[in-house]
């Protein structure tokens, strides 16, 4: 990800003079040499070949999922400048399909609810120009009424089609009056997933009927605004339309029940309606559920059938989870390069259907996408976090540079949280959300010049690179024999492997982009001054720290940082006592290392600086390791003393406990490394603290200092040189 200002004409000169003279003494010379940076490269050529869906031609196989940032937007009532930049950057960097998320929130009268169509960020009929704020509400409302938001929205549509991709909607069909598709209604109202059942009254066949006559009079409507295409969520039970396919939950007995051919007439009938009011070559997309995630619900065969009743009326199946989990891929539920859907996809495709079949959730890796193209398990491939973690992700695809491709860690902070801080942010891209401000707020550098980085932490390798990006040359020491700083114990955690992967690939940006890089090496402020640096980035993160309890000091006791690669070193018996994120996570890696594992969390749960799309997973984690009999936590549990074989602790009614330990582990929290890294001041001409070094007080809660916020200091700071 690099700056927005890097010396620009120096590089384009320095890269294109050779290929301007050679251009003008041989001009029937073949394309640009594969080497030369820059180059087209036919490496991805099958996910990047057009695909034709009736007269529609997209310009490759990669396309957005349904999504939209949580708090993208404030209270306008329009599309923001931050908005309509997000998806005309989507369709810049190489997107064929961007797709808008349909709103829905509290009694707002959309997706489905009320009878709305849905799908159409609007404010209800007869509220325009009214600003409508309900509880928890983190999606903007666009009062689509006003003919001057229409104009923004068209703005934001138009922008999609300058670079050649088609602009997308999500949107649902729904009924009135507490209607479901049969006698039994699947309610998603349930905390995170766990739905509920509960009735509902049949809807009547002449209510079908309007439901297809709204969802065409909602396509309609956007088509006159630029939109290319509606797309339709039937995955996880969460639609009447998704109803509509299960046999469990369809009880129907009339020409939309019972055989598989019934319950897909629902979704074929909207569909076709859609059709009819906007033309064939309007598409029609709809996410579906690779198999239903309840026993006895319909399997992936059943979709292949589905799929094939669809043809002419759907033009693009999405193909998600069993349930939300699956289609919110992190470390926890997914294995690297084990994509949950793709099983479902290569079924569906293997049933002969002619829709364009697209998989979604976790694919980023543009090898194995193109795999996957060019060996028939897909059409096309939807993601929506690749397009965010590193915004030029087609760039690199057509240039052929997979590997310098910046991976998501997964983390599900670009989703936002219910609780602040309120903002949606991305923990390896620094420029995301503030993109459309950065290239006004980042000034080109004028000279090249010498900079020194110290520390190889994330913060560190993210600083080196981009002032490297931006034509200085760049030496970085860190005082350990390896990269990474306390990235390093990605190594040896199974369900950090998306973390380890960005600590790899800022390894890899170092040496490409020519940084120089001396390991095993403690600077001093007077070895910096004596090689006349012009700036000085000082990135020597945080120290563990070890809270004042009897015994913390013992020789069985050790600091979570330092349990990594000395596992065996450690008893059977394990206590971890500190139940953030950081602790909760060092006890699940030690339970799957064989030790038996307590931890004892001071509040009221386990984790609470967990982020909250990743949570229900993280929760599946320790459950399974509880269910195994290695792992247990106590909260609000507070420790007052360490022993040989025991520590003691008070639990939530102020009651004194113990529990056997061999070994005892402690996080509670780092402190910055600020005091050693003012020594650095003065240093050079520009002087930078920046990473976990530059946080204020004690560094514990998650937002405090984490990956985002060591890549965006990082950033920042090398973007001022």
């Amino acid at each position: 990800v690099t700056s927005a200002s890097a010396l620009a004409f120096n590089k384009l000169h320095e890269n294109a003079d050779p290929l301007l003279h050679a251009s003008a003494a041989m001009a029937a010379e073949p394309p640009v040499n594969a080497d030369v940076k820059g180059a087209y490269s036919d490496r991805y050529s099958h996910l990047l070949s057009p695909i034709r869906i009736g007269n529609v031609v997209l310009k490759n196989r990669m396309m957005q999922a349904v999504s939209f940032p949580r708090y993208m937007m404030g209270p306008e009532t329009f599309p923001s400048e931050q908005v309509i930049n997000h998806y005309a950057n989507i369709a810049k960097n190489g997107c064929s399909i961007c797709m808008l998320m349909p709103i829905s929130s509290g009694n707002r009268t959309q997706s489905g609810a009320g009878g709305a169509p849905g799908g159409m960020p609007v404010l209800p009929a007869g509220q325009s120009g009214k600003k409508i704020v309900t509880e928890g509400d983190h999606m903007p409302v666009w009062d689509a009424e006003s003919v001057t938001v229409q104009h923004y929205i068209a703005q934001m549509t138009d922008a999609i089609h300058y670079y050649g991709s088609l602009a997308a909607i999500g949107g649902q069909a729904g009924g009135e009056g507490g209607y479901s598709i049969s006698t039994v209604a699947l309610v998603p109202s349930g905390p995170m997933g766990k739905e509920d059942m509960g009735p509902g009254k049949e809807i009547p066949v002449e209510m079908i009927q309007k439901m297809c006559e709204d969802a065409a009079a909602h396509a309609k409507s956007v088509q006159s605004l630029g939109f290319d295409m509606v797309h339709f969520h039937m995955a996880y039970q969460n639609s009447i339309l998704a109803h509509s396919l299960s046999p469990l939950l369809n009880k129907r007995t009339d020409k939309y029940g019972g055989s598989i051919e019934n319950r897909a007439r629902l979704t074929l009938e909207v569909a076709r309606a859609i059709k009819k009011a906007c033309g064939q070559d309007f598409l029609v997309g709809a996410n579906i559920s690779g198999e239903e995630n309840l026993s006895g619900g319909y399997t992936a065969l059943d979709a292949a059938e589905f799929a094939k009743i669809w043809e002419g009326a759907i033009d693009i199946l999405v193909i998600r989870g069993k349930d939300r989990n699956a289609s919110h891929p992190n470390g926890y539920n997914l294995k690297k390069e084990d994509n949950l859907t793709l099983r479902y996809s290569e079924t569906i495709k293997k049933g002969g259907t002619k829709i364009a079949i697209a998989p979604n959730g976790g694919f980023q890796g543009l090898d194995k996408n193109e795999e996957y193209i060019a060996t028939g398990k897909a059409d096309m491939i939807s993601m929506a976090r690749a397009w965010i973690a590193d915004p030029e992700y087609g760039k690199k695809a057509y240039e052929g540079r997979g590997e310098d491709v910046a991976p998501c860690v997964m983390c599900g902070e670009c989703h936002g949280a219910n609780e602040g801080p309120w903002l949606s942010y991305c923990s390896v891209n620094p420029r995301f959300g503030i993109s459309h401000k950065l290239d006004r707020m980042i000034d080109a550098p004028v000279v090249s010049r010498k900079v020194a980085v110290i520390g190889g932490g994330p913060a560190g390798m993210k600083a080196a690179v981009t002032a490297a990006e931006r034509g200085h040359k760049v030496t970085l020491y860190e005082k350990n024999d390896f990269l990474g700083g306390q990235l390093k114990f990605t190594d040896y955690v199974s369900f950090k492997w998306p973390y380890r992967d960005y600590k790899d690939y800022l390894i890899r940006q170092l040496h490409k982009t020519g940084v120089e890089v001396h390991l095993s090496t403690k600077v001093t402020p007077e070895m910096i001054k004596s090689k006349r640096y012009d700036a000085v980035l000082v990135a020597l993160g945080a120290e563990s720290i070890i809270p004042d309890i009897p015994g913390a000091k013992g020789g069985n006791v050790r600091a979570a940082i330092f349990v990594y690669g000395n596992e065996n070193a450690l008893g059977k018996n394990v206590v971890v006592i500190g139940g953030d994120l950081i602790g909760a996570e060092t006890g699940m890696h030690l339970a799957e290392k064989g030790h038996r594992v307590t931890v004892l969390a001071r509040d009221k749960s386990l984790a609470p600086d967990v982020s909250q799309y990743v949570s229900w997973d993280f929760i599946r984690a320790y459950e399974a390791l509880e269910a195994q009999g290695n792992f247990s936590y106590v909260t609000e549990a507070q420790a007052t003393g360490i022993s040989d074989g025991k520590v003691t602790y008070r639990d939530a009614k102020d009651a004194e406990k113990t529990i056997q330990a061999d070994s005892v582990v402690i996080y509670a929290g780092r402190r910055p490394r600020m005091e050693e890294a003012m020594k650095f001041s003065g240093s050079a001409r520009r002087f930078f603290i920046i990473g976990d070094c530059s946080a204020h007080g004690d560094v514990r809660t998650y937002f405090e200092a984490n990956l985002y916020t060591s890549v965006r200091s990082g950033f920042a700071a090398a973007s001022e040189i």
